[in-house]
């Protein structure tokens, strides 16, 4: 074996590993059910332990699969993400939230009847508007790199 397919072979084991571990910590997320201790209580209640043991492990494994992900890119593939991020990602998030901050001063209710109209709610909305106008533009940006190097 060349030091390429080694390289591949070991993110494939490691991935394997971490799949393994993802499942581990779904089940202790689920089954663990003691308040977080030590939590402030101007935060509100506490979740459970398993809650906040679950969304570390979900981070860290994200933050590796990512990693291992990357590594396994050739340079074209990165190239490609790279400019669609910047690009894509960029101008998604301003013409999105031109679009929101438009919709909003016309007296558009961007919130559903049943989600009360609360400054958090507000919050909520501007960050998953925020991600979801980037990633459109990342989606738009990526495919339009491929087609212009057909």
């Amino acid at each position: 074996m060349n030091a390429a397919t080694e390289t591949t072979a070991a993110d494939k084991k490691t991935m394997d590993d971490m799949a393994i571990g993802l499942g581990a910590l779904t089940v202790v997320g689920v089954s663990a059910t003691a308040a977080t201790p030590f939590w402030p209580t101007t935060w509100g209640q506490a979740p459970s332990i398993g809650v906040v043991v679950l969304a570390v492990g979900l981070a860290v494994f994200l933050a590796l699969h990512t990693l291992y992900w990357w590594r396994s890119l050739d340079e074209a593939a990165r190239e490609a993400h790279k400019w669609a991020w910047w690009w894509g990602g960029n101008l998604g998030f301003i013409v999105g939230g031109a679009a929101v901050v438009i919709a909003a001063l016309n007296g558009v209710d961007l919130l559903p009847a049943r989600v009360p109209h609360t400054d958090a709610a507000l919050i909520a909305l501007g960050v998953i508007a925020a991600f979801a106008a980037q990633a459109v533009g990342y989606t738009l940006a990526w495919c339009f790199w491929w087609a212009a190097r057909r």
